[in-house]
């Protein structure tokens, strides 16, 4: 009974209380009965807290005098609270990012968002409330964090692994994950070898090394599916890779929406109201040069498919002046994107 009460004691101070949610002994006592149909006296309920200070539990208190009876004075120890674990402003925002994932499973955002809550004080709690953020168009991703789970223990065993590649297609009028086909018409089976997962864009992704080549590739993990250990089959060591596949970019700029290939050194001229979004998604990796007619020139190494996008959202405001192939590509899509629409006018 000791070891399942000041368990339950501890449970009750977590949820119960906080800086500005206090408990004297005797509400203690009342919520133990009334939560935990646990009934204690105030000796065995103080001797319960002074084990818990000894141990370590950041517990407060504050002391009074209490006069007695027979006219000697008692010092009341009254006011108890458990500094939180968390701070309410913590618990927001891992609530926030929670929400923020697009690739997160709606049920697997509401399991984690209700342990969090479960081990906030009650001042988060009366914060947190109906979050405003929602995405309503969230993966269907069910074995998510089994997928994630089974890559971390094949880095772990160092060994390969095999899964099945899907891409959204329509199919009976409704959009579905189906898995990617062979020439053949059957579908792919990939054998790679992982090193780590990496989240960008709020996705997460798994870098490895696909049989039988010798280069980087990232694969979407809300987008694995069948996924097996293969123990027997040990992972290609990360070394043994070509130099410049071994050293995969680290940079968030260089991994510009994950697409695979080496990343080149990119120069643009922006209009300067583009600054912002040029900071947002390169950060420090970019280079700032003022421009004479109040244009900026921005330098960043960044893989050309991924410039290609990312350019191409922001019209006449970007020009992509290297490398050349790269500005070739664009002038092209730009072409055939006037074509497309001149046909309407």
């Amino acid at each position: 009974m000791s070891n399942q009460a000041i368990f339950r004691l501890l449970d009750l101070l977590r949820t119960k209380t906080d800086q500005q949610h206090r408990l004297s002994a005797q509400q203690i006592l009342s919520l133990l009965a009334s939560e935990y149909g646990i009934r204690m006296n105030r000796r065995t309920l103080k001797g319960y807290l002074e084990q818990l200070i000894a141990s370590g539990y950041p517990l407060n208190f504050s002391s009074r005098k209490r006069y007695k009876q027979d006219g000697t004075i008692e010092i009341v120890q009254t006011n108890w609270y458990l500094d939180p674990q968390f701070e309410p402003s913590e618990i927001r925002l891992m609530i926030d990012l929670l929400h923020a994932m697009p690739m997160l499973p709606e049920q697997i955002r509401e399991n984690l968002e209700r342990k969090l809550k479960q081990i906030s004080p009650p001042t988060a709690t009366e914060q947190t409330g109906e979050n405003a953020v929602k995405y309503l168009h969230r993966p269907p991703a069910k074995q998510l964090m089994f997928t994630v789970d089974l890559i971390c223990e094949a880095i772990r065993q160092d060994c390969m692994v095999q899964f099945r590649y899907c891409s959204f297609v329509l199919k009976d009028n409704e959009i579905q994950l189906e898995p990617r086909l062979r020439e053949d018409g059957n579908e792919r089976l990939y054998i790679v070898s992982p090193y780590e997962i990496v989240v960008s864009n709020g996705r997460y992704y798994l870098v490895c090394c696909k049989e039988p080549h010798e280069t980087i590739s990232y694969y979407r993990i809300d987008r694995i599916s069948d996924i097996e250990l293969l123990p027997s089959l040990m992972r290609l060591p990360l070394k043994d890779l070509p130099a410049d596949a071994a050293e995969y970019p680290r940079h968030p700029a260089e991994r510009l929406y994950m697409f695979s290939g080496d990343a080149v050194t990119c120069t643009l001229r922006i209009q300067p109201d583009v600054l912002n979004d040029v900071v947002d998604w390169f950060g420090e990796d970019a280079a700032v040069e003022a421009n004479e007619d109040n244009t900026l020139l921005i330098t960043v190494n960044v893989q050309p498919t991924a410039m290609h996008h990312w350019a191409m959202q922001y019209g006449g405001a970007v020009e992509v002046l290297s490398p050349q192939s790269l500005r070739q590509e664009i002038a092209a899509t730009v072409h055939r994107m006037a074509h497309t629409y001149a046909e309407d006018s």
